[in-house]
């Protein structure tokens, strides 16, 4: 694995691992649907600043095709995912809720199998029975 893509990969980790438990923390008197609020616009703020002073971006690629798939998946993952996730972590631990919903792979692969005639191998086969495992296992707990 390449340096810049282990980094990559680490720091993703890293937010992704830290924020659940900051998230439980601020659901505890706020309601998901204003948290997601609060969340969703400090996120827009700093994209809008990053975007803002990348001198690399360019806006030239978008088209109405392009701006309304990103959209739909705004919606999908940004909004009702997200306040879905915000509403289980707030009625359950995050110790359990981060890996239950982690599982959205399964959905994904089998998807991308089907609508984007991706490749299912033996690896990806086996990656998937773990995580089936793995859920059967928390349930368990």
């Amino acid at each position: 694995m390449e340096k810049k893509v282990l980094i990559l990969w680490l720091l993703t980790i890293l937010f992704w691992g830290v924020s659940p438990v900051i998230e439980k923390i601020g659901l505890r008197s706020v309601e998901p649907l204003l948290a997601l609020f609060i969340r969703t616009s400090a996120a827009l703020l700093a994209i809008s600043l990053t975007l803002f002073l990348s001198p690399s971006i360019s806006l030239s690629s978008l088209n109405f095709k392009n701006v309304g798939i990103l959209s739909l998946s705004g919606i999908l993952a940004g909004f009702l995912g997200m306040l879905t996730y915000f509403s289980l972590l707030k009625a359950k631990n995050a110790s359990q809720i981060v890996p239950l919903t982690s599982t959205y792979p399964l959905v994904a692969t089998l998807l991308a199998v089907l609508f984007l005639k991706e490749e299912l191998n033996f690896y990806k086969i086996l990656g998937t029975t773990f995580v089936v495992v793995g859920i059967y296992l928390l349930f368990k707990s």
